[in-house]
């Protein structure tokens, strides 16, 4: 009768420890297990299968983490994590786009790396250098953005979101994103070749974008996107959007980006210089226009019928302000 073989259980549960809980069979078989052990305490025991070949040390549900490093596992050393899990160990998913299910992962093209549960296995020619985030391999936020755009579910304001968050927190450039976008797969790109063009247009946000397509396609008069305020040759500020002839600024205030004291100050100054040189300042949220559009437009159309009823009260000819 073959003996059973040995293995140091304090060793094993080191090992675990050391690596988040996740191991593949080949390292159990390694430190002494056998197969039908690691089958047995997967199945029945203090383990768990979370995917093909690997286990979890626990049997409670695998928390994001636990799920990132399995796939990691699973896929191996060369894997590199993208999409919205990457978005998220950057800091970068946003508010209206939740975590996706699934763990989209870059692997080298000459890889045979296949799909499983969870886990969405890409492979790639163009593999990006990985960035350490969480102590796990992560694309660059660009990367990640554009993967993330053409994950099923993800539909175009979200993409706006996503292209968004990269540029205003200075984590990519336009060049950037339209250069992963270009240069990777074709499929599911649509939403993010229309963020491009929008970005084109001067949009640097998800509600910029909205708001570019809203007032573009209204009958109102068309602003100057993301252009210098000047006033009598004076530099004000940057409007996001910017009516010279009505002497009217749209601002975008979104908390997300304006959270900091000293980003504080430097909203409350620029508004101070709009109201000092005379101008009408629309100030609204990103919320205000995803939410309510129409709202949105009848409060830009009744801003600037109140200006042109100023500029013809002061007989102030086109392009005086």
């Amino acid at each position: 009768m073959p003996r059973p073989r040995q293995f140091d259980s304090a060793a094993v549960d080191a090992y675990l420890r050391a690596r988040g809980g996740v191991a593949t069979h080949a390292d159990l078989l390694h430190l002494g297990l056998s197969r039908s052990t690691i089958v047995r305490w997967a199945q029945h025991g203090p383990w768990q299968r979370i995917l093909p070949g690997v286990v979890l040390h626990h049997r409670a549900a695998p928390s994001t983490r636990e799920r990132r490093l399995a796939a990691i596992t699973f896929a191996g050393p060369s894997a590199v994590i993208t999409g919205t899990h990457a978005l998220a160990l950057h800091d970068l998913l946003g508010t209206r786009l939740a975590l996706d299910p699934t763990v989209l992962l870059l692997v080298p093209h000459s890889e045979q790396r296949t799909s499983a549960d969870f886990v969405v296995v890409e492979r790639t020619r163009r593999m990006p250098t990985a960035r350490r985030r969480g102590g796990l391999p992560v694309a660059s936020p660009v990367r990640a953005a554009a993967d993330a755009a053409r994950q099923a579910g993800v539909d175009l304001d979200q993409v706006r979101e996503i292209f968004g968050a990269v540029l205003q927190q200075n984590r990519g450039t336009p060049e950037e994103l339209r250069r992963e976008v270009l240069t990777g797969p074709r499929q599911r790109t649509a939403a993010a070749r229309q963020v491009l063009r929008e970005v084109d247009g001067g949009s640097r946000s998800a509600a910029e974008g909205r708001a570019f397509v809203l007032i573009g396609r209204s009958d109102l008069p068309q602003p100057l996107w993301n252009e210098e305020v000047l006033v009598d040759g004076r530099w004000i500020g940057t409007g996001d959007a910017w009516w010279p002839d009505l002497g009217v600024v749209l601002e975008i205030d979104g908390l997300r980006w304006h959270s900091t004291p000293a980003d504080i100050r430097r909203t409350q100054e620029k508004q101070r210089r709009y109201a000092a040189a005379g101008l009408l300042v629309l100030s609204v949220t990103p919320q205000d226009i995803l939410r309510d559009p129409e709202a949105f437009l009848e409060l830009v159309r009744a801003t600037l019928e109140r200006a042109s009823r100023r500029v013809a009260a002061q007989g102030l000819p086109t392009g005086a302000l």
